[in-house]
């Protein structure tokens, strides 16, 4: 997460980054727009981590892994 911050990605590149690491596929267009949309408000950081963790506990995630 720290390494995806600091290298200043746009917030689609991020969220493309976070679902190819944690289920190994790109967000469909609808999880790309919640998950940006949701990038734009408040700190950055703790919006990423909740997108990160809601991943992890996403069934795709859980049943696959």
């Amino acid at each position: 997460m720290a390494r995806l911050l600091a290298a200043q990605k746009s917030n689609q590149e991020l969220v493309e980054a976070l679902y190819l690491n944690v289920l190994s596929r790109y967000p469909t267009l609808d999880e790309s727009l919640k998950a940006t949309s949701l990038l734009q408000t408040g700190n950055r950081r703790a919006q990423a981590e909740d997108i990160l963790w809601s991943l992890y506990n996403k069934v795709d995630f859980v049943f696959n892994y």
